[in-house]
């Protein structure tokens, strides 16, 4: 055999075995700045394979495991062999695009001589070959790909674009019909990307542990474990290489602090996603996403119970926040159960049918934010005659005190509101029976200016609304005085049912004067069972 016969049947190879053409004639740069070949590693072998059961992957993983250069190695390949192939690139920053192109013009730099096909544009951007196939790079805030289509797209660390979830519907507006897209990315909080991720959304998913890394190894045995390190050890069932490795990362990598190490290099899926970013809350729920909306009831309402509601309106815009308001039972301030929310889009008039009808069920002291929208309901429930949590304020012009309804929510004010939410959270004196709001808590986290808010893409409504409802927890003993005197016990059974929902005795309850007189209402014989237990 000649040798044009052989360097076309070198070519036939290659073009239909990517793997072969990958180890024997792809180059990368190391660590230490050196050429070397690319020898796919098992975590690009993992990803290669799960591209062949579908075309449309998203991986979630720790970082340098080879997952860029494997997704520039499979794209290079199809782009080379391929006429009229072209491969899109798209990054966080446009540094970040730039530096995977470096990738591509490696391989294309150290190929042999006779798989250098003609190329019409070498750029900092683009690579494009005589037969029309091509490869583009921009970031994630360009229109550079507005209009066209691609064969092949690479959505890089796509949980760290802006608007993660337009830009990933754009990206999937450039794809063909028969396409290949590969969405890859280190976690960033349960933002849009933890929403893709977890959707059924016809992606494969795709998580690459750490362990996985074959540079993920260590020979050095750590001095003095602390209690955390021998814990995730044990926990983890680590090898003492992988032991080793940990610690030496975690200490001089992550400056001890594990929720960084877990972050950078997750062991699950689910440990990558809630311990990104900087929470507000000390407390992690193991909820997923949710979808249901509307109005969700978990404890009916009931006699000689104290109830606060939390009220937080939005516009009804398709497009903006949710109106919420939560429910709590507060009669016992050290154990408050959250017992009913409401969460959706509305116009504000349905939203104020939708409050009035839980007020009518529950008839609770309901603390209204009175900004923007709020005013409005403020002032529907003041004409309905609802019992409204009212605020002392200074006027100015008048140069008096004056008593408003509802709870402002200002500069000033909103630390304080959230900070009575962060200890009620943390001490576990409320218990959250809503996974909506167990969500919008793993979601609520420091911004880049130290400002607790919704992670990007998210929202904070029904944190909010609990927050205003535990505003009300000093005006609520008088509305309680008042029910609990309204509903005087009338038999002997009302009495103990009384006691069941206070944990108060008859008795105790009268020298409170709830509803003391001297005939004690004609029950001189009840004798309470928790009269016997707690005494008078």
């Amino acid at each position: 055999m000649g040798k044009q016969d052989l360097l076309k049947a070198e070519l036939v190879k290659c073009a239909n075995d990517f793997v072969y053409f990958a180890n024997t004639y792809l180059k990368i740069v190391d660590k230490n700045n050196q050429v070397i070949s690319l020898k796919l590693n098992p975590a690009q072998k993992k990803i290669f394979e799960t591209l062949q059961e579908n075309p449309h992957l998203a991986i979630l993983k720790a970082r340098q495991l080879g997952s860029t250069t494997f997704i520039a190695a499979f794209f290079f390949w199809k782009t080379l062999f391929t006429p009229n192939e072209k491969t899109a690139v798209i990054a966080h920053t446009r540094e970040a695009a730039e530096n995977i192109f470096r990738i591509y013009q490696t391989y294309y730099e150290f190929l042999p001589r006779f798989f250098k096909f003609g190329t019409k544009t070498q750029s900092v951007r683009e690579l494009a070959f005589s037969h029309k196939g091509s490869i583009r790079v921009s970031s994630a805030n360009s229109q550079s790909f507005r209009g066209s289509t691609f064969t092949n797209i690479h959505a890089s660390e796509f949980a760290f674009w802006d608007n993660v979830g337009d830009t990933i519907s754009s990206v999937f507006q450039a794809a063909t019909g028969n396409s290949f897209i590969v969405m890859e990315t280190t976690a960033n909080s349960l933002n849009d990307a933890y929403q893709f991720w977890i959707d059924n959304n016809g992606f494969e998913k795709l998580f690459i542990s750490w362990k996985e890394g074959v540079d993920y190894r260590g020979n050095k045995a750590p001095k003095d474990l602390t209690d955390e390190e021998a814990k995730y050890i044990k926990d983890n069932d680590l090898q003492p290489d992988e032991a080793f490795w940990f610690v030496e990362t975690l200490r001089g990598k992550c400056g001890n602090n594990l929720n960084t190490f877990n972050q950078e290099y997750p062991i699950t899926a689910d440990v990558a996603f809630i311990t990104s970013g900087s929470k507000f809350f000390n407390i992690t729920f193991g909820v997923s996403a949710w979808e249901q909306t509307g109005y969700v009831e978990f404890f009916p309402p009931k006699d000689y119970r104290g109830y606060l509601m939390g009220v937080d309106t939005a516009s009804g815009s398709p497009n903006g926040d949710y109106s919420a308001f939560v429910i709590i039972d507060a009669t016992n301030k050290g154990n408050i159960n959250v017992v009913a929310s409401y969460y959706d889009k509305v116009p504000v008039k349905t939203f104020i049918d939708e409050i009035d009808a839980a007020i009518q069920r529950y008839n609770p002291l309901v603390v209204c934010e009175s900004n923007s929208y709020g005013l409005a309901v403020v002032d529907e429930l003041v004409m309905k005659g609802r019992q409204l949590f009212r605020r002392i304020s200074y006027d100015k012009a008048e140069d008096r005190y004056t008593e408003k309804f509802g709870f402002n929510t200002s500069r000033s004010s909103r630390p304080i509101l959230l900070a009575r939410l962060y200890e009620f959270v943390s001490k576990r004196w409320v218990t959250i029976n809503d996974v909506r709001i167990k969500f919008e808590m793993n979601n609520f986290i420091y911004n880049d200016r130290g400002r607790p808010e919704a992670a990007s893409g998210q929202h904070d409504d029904l944190v909010m609304s609990l927050g205003l409802a535990l505003q009300g927890l000093e005006q609520i003993d008088i509305k309680i005085d008042e029910e609990r005197r309204e509903k005087r016990p009338a038999s002997v059974r009302q009495m103990i049912e009384m006691e069941l929902e206070t944990g108060n005795s008859y008795k105790r309850l009268a020298k409170q004067n709830y509803f003391y007189d001297q005939q004690n209402n004609g029950f001189d014989d009840y004798v309470s069972p928790l009269t016997t237990i707690y005494g008078d």
